[in-house]
């Protein structure tokens, strides 16, 4: 727990950050991620990987293979997700784009480049520096790797680096939840106290301010990996509504109906592969995690029935077929 104060001290000034400002916590998360995407390949570079005679990295003597066999690929898949958790969330810096249109397709595709090549990169350096046994154990794989070369400037590069991830991270995830708790709030799905600006920063004040203390009540556990498991739970029930979705919207506005951005030219094979790695993803943290997932379900479903109970008989159906810039037309079944 010695880490805690640092951790509420980075807490208090990136929420006071967000409340001040989106534009320029963003542009602060652009740097220091940034910086952080440097150190990966400040780290890649020491090792040599380019010559075999040379190269620290050894992925036959570090995984002998497949350790855990094909079921730990299956079991492993939940925190492959955590490489990528979060990049939905830049569809919240809608408001914030000069062109919506052009900026968001443009840096979503972007984002998932440069998480793909970090990805990768720290996949392979991590398991040919890190033996698999301690590797699974490892919160901080990067800067274990680091320490593996035995090189005191990839030592200090990567130090930097984790604690700038971890702030880009933290961040990203305020920005984010706070304008997820705004917009919400704005479309009458939760109590509209939260769909207010400040009047002089223009930032969704009351959610940023909100969230605070249940950001520090995460940070007081102390159990990353929960934490971590219970994000990428979340993150799941999004994929599969969204699964649901793309063949629940064809189907009421087939081909035709409305005018669309973009069309999926072999639909529904992407839904399909992605329902399939969902289904294996939580197989795999069942596998290790059943108890939050039991708890995930819980707090999900008890949200749901306040949903019901509370707050569905406020919202205007009609507000999201005319708040759009398009006038869409009744669904087909309808």
């Amino acid at each position: 727990m010695k880490a805690l104060p640092f951790i509420i001290l980075s807490l208090l000034v990136l929420t006071y950050m967000n409340y001040r400002g989106v534009y320029a916590t963003l542009t602060l998360n652009f740097v220091i991620t940034a910086v952080a995407f440097v150190t990966i390949f400040i780290l890649l570079f020491s090792t040599s990987f380019y010559a075999p005679q040379l190269t620290l990295i050894n992925l036959k003597k570090m995984t002998d293979g497949l350790p855990y066999g094909y079921l730990g690929i299956i079991a492993a898949m939940q925190f492959a997700v955590w490489f990528f958790l979060g990049i939905e969330g830049g569809a919240l810096a809608a408001e914030e784009c000069r062109s919506t249109s052009r900026a968001l397709p443009l840096g979503t595709m972007i984002g998932l480049s440069v998480l793909l090549i970090g990805a990768t990169t720290t996949w392979f350096v991590c398991s040919g520096l890190v033996p698999a046994e301690k590797l699974g154990e490892s919160a901080y794989p990067l800067y274990d790797a680091a320490l593996a070369t035995g090189k005191l400037y990839v030592i200090i590069a990567l130090f930097v680096g984790t604690i700038m991830a971890c702030l880009a991270s933290a961040n990203g995830c305020i920005n984010d939840a706070s304008r997820a708790w705004f917009a919400m709030s704005r479309d009458g799905l939760i109590p509209p106290i939260f769909a207010k600006t400040h009047p002089k920063y223009k930032t969704p004040y009351r959610a940023t301010v909100f969230l605070l203390p249940i950001s520090m009540a995460f940070a007081f556990t102390g159990m990353l990996d929960q934490v971590v498991t219970f994000s990428i739970f979340s993150a799941l029930m999004v994929y599969v509504l969204t699964v649901t979705m793309m063949f629940q919207f064809r189907k009421m506005y087939p081909l035709g109906t409305i005018e669309r951005g973009y069309v999926a030219p072999i639909h529904p094979v992407p839904a399909l592969i992605a329902a399939a790695l969902i289904g294996m993803t939580l197989l795999g943290m069942y596998l290790g995690y059943w108890i939050n997932i039991l708890g995930g379900v819980a707090f999900y479903f008890l949200a749901s029935v306040w949903f019901l109970k509370r707050r569905l008989k406020f919202i205007d159906k009609s507000q999201f077929l005319k708040a759009g810039t398009q006038k869409w037309p009744k669904p087909k079944e309808l």
